[in-house]
């Protein structure tokens, strides 16, 4: 980092009229007749970097820290007050300082955490000191001088817990089988150090009798499953530090198991750790995964395509096929349990709004564009739903340059089977998805043909012959075959 000549070395005394300490111009100083002399080397300060700062090493409680050996100015002016300093950072920041070389611990760790991040690998910081004398002439006036020293660099590095890439939930869930890794616990896909909270949905266990159980469980990293002592390794669980009860609060990394108790109503928990303060949170899900289609497409009286709330926070989506095969209007309704009616949701239940392409149908809910397939979206918090039609679905991939409106990728309906199907494909390994109406908004993808996921891994299947079925019902999953 260059900085300006006016701070370089060898920069000579300056003294400058004005009142109140007000440091002004230097190229108007104003010399007295009877100059008083003040050293600190070649006429500026004199600074040198200390060795690198740990903040491991720095005790807990510790106000100031040492970050230049210093010589101060020095003044044959009885009247002269004491040198002040300041130091500032990469041409950035400045910070106060003593003559003994220190300045505030907490000013340098914010600095360096908010400028570079928290991971602890060493930082270095450009820096120049500035010292400030005032000597008074008369009651109104005085004399103020500036010294500046060369840059010099500043090393310290952050103190933090070891975080990676992934953690995974082990425990009643997956009746501790430490080769089980559904459960991934993942950050926001950022660093781990600037995004360091983990989450991940896991479904309430349950007792022999079906009623809710408590969880007990561990959290491990993913270096501890290439470990060859799963179970012995120190640092790679985190357990509260009483080891039981509460659903919010810290977390100890200590080896030892942690439950927390059942929740009444319960289908899943959000599981949330922050690996760098070392906080946990739970958070009890009561929403269904699925949310059951019933209306004139069948007769109204099967309750098989689905919609998905994956995150069991209300929130739905997935595809539905309309139509109305009877010439009773091409209307449904949804149900929160298959075939139960009491547990239906009907165009009163979306008080937030019924968009897109689906409208109100009194009691019913209609679908305006007609015999075909929908993208849904549903918030059962916000109530409201959302609709869009599928006016085509295409192949996409390196095969075809990523073109996502290729028209000569475009699949066909079959009313059937439930699923879209193209023949004479040239989908390659090199990677390919599918997409909605011309456009990425909408698109398919996945890293196994048994489940395709919104915004998916691309497929890397090849094939000629592909029928995608996104109704799920046959299948909890969107899916496709490949031949």
């Amino acid at each position: 980092m260059k900085f300006k000549s006016y701070l370089l070395a060898g920069m000579a005394i300056f003294a400058m009229a004005s009142c109140n300490e007000d440091f002004g111009d230097w190229t108007a100083q104003k010399v007295n007749e009877q100059e008083a002399v003040y050293t600190a080397g070649n006429n500026s300060v004199v600074a040198t970097a200390v060795e690198n700062i740990n903040f491991a090493n720095v005790a807990e409680g510790t106000e100031r820290i040492k970050i230049a050996n210093l010589t101060p100015i020095s003044s044959t002016d009885p009247k002269a007050k004491e040198a002040t300093y300041k130091v500032t950072f990469d041409e950035q920041v400045s910070f106060d300082m003593n003559a003994d070389g220190t300045m505030a611990f907490q000013d340098l760790k914010n600095y360096i955490e908010v400028t570079y991040g928290r991971r602890p690998v060493e930082r270095t910081i450009e820096a120049v000191i500035t010292a400030n004398i005032s000597a008074p002439i008369d009651e109104d006036n005085s004399n103020n001088y500036r010294f500046v020293s060369e840059p010099f660099k500043i090393s310290a590095t952050p103190v933090a817990p070891n975080i990676e890439e992934a953690y995974y939930y082990i425990g009643a869930t997956t009746n501790w089988d430490p080769s089980n890794m559904t459960y991934k616990l993942t950050n926001g896909g950022g660093d781990v150090y600037d995004d360091p909270v983990f989450t991940c949905i896991v479904p309430a266990p349950k007792n022999a009798d079906g009623s809710r159980a408590d969880n007990w469980m561990k959290i491990a990293p993913a270096s501890a499953f290439a470990s060859d002592d799963f179970w012995g390794s120190k640092g790679f669980v985190c357990a509260v530090e009483d080891g039981n009860g509460d659903l919010s609060g810290r977390f100890a990394i200590d080896g030892g198991a942690w439950n927390f108790p059942a929740s009444d109503g319960a289908v899943a928990y959000k599981l949330s750790f922050n690996m760098l303060d070392q906080t946990y949170e739970v958070t009890p899900l009561n929403f269904d995964k699925y949310i059951f289609f019933i209306g004139a497409t069948d007769g109204w009286t099967n309750a098989e395509q689905k919609l998905v709330g994956e995150n069991f926070d209300g929130k739905y989506t997935g595809y539905l096929y309309c139509a109305d095969p009877n010439g009773w209007g091409n209307a449904f309704k949804f149900q929160k349990i298959a075939g139960d009616w009491g547990s239906q949701l009907n165009s009163g239940s979306f008080t937030g709004g019924i968009t897109g392409d689906f409208a109100d149908g009194g009691d019913n809910i209609n679908a305006t564009a007609g015999e075909g397939v929908y993208y849904v979206e549903m918030d059962l918090i916000a109530c409201t739903l959302k609709a869009t039609f599928i006016t085509n679905m295409n192949l996409v991939g390196d095969f075809n340059g990523w073109n996502q409106a290729d028209n000569a990728q475009q699949m066909t309906w079959n009313a059937t089977d439930y699923c879209w199907e193209i023949t004479g494909a040239t989908v390659n390994t090199n990677g390919w998805k599918f997409t909605a109406n011309n456009s990425w908004d909408i698109n398919l993808g996945g890293k196994t043909l048994d489940n395709l996921v919104a915004n998916g891994d691309n497929i890397t299947v090849a094939g000629s012959t592909i029928k995608l079925y996104p109704t799920r019902k046959t299948s909890d999953n969107i899916y496709c075959t490949v031949e």
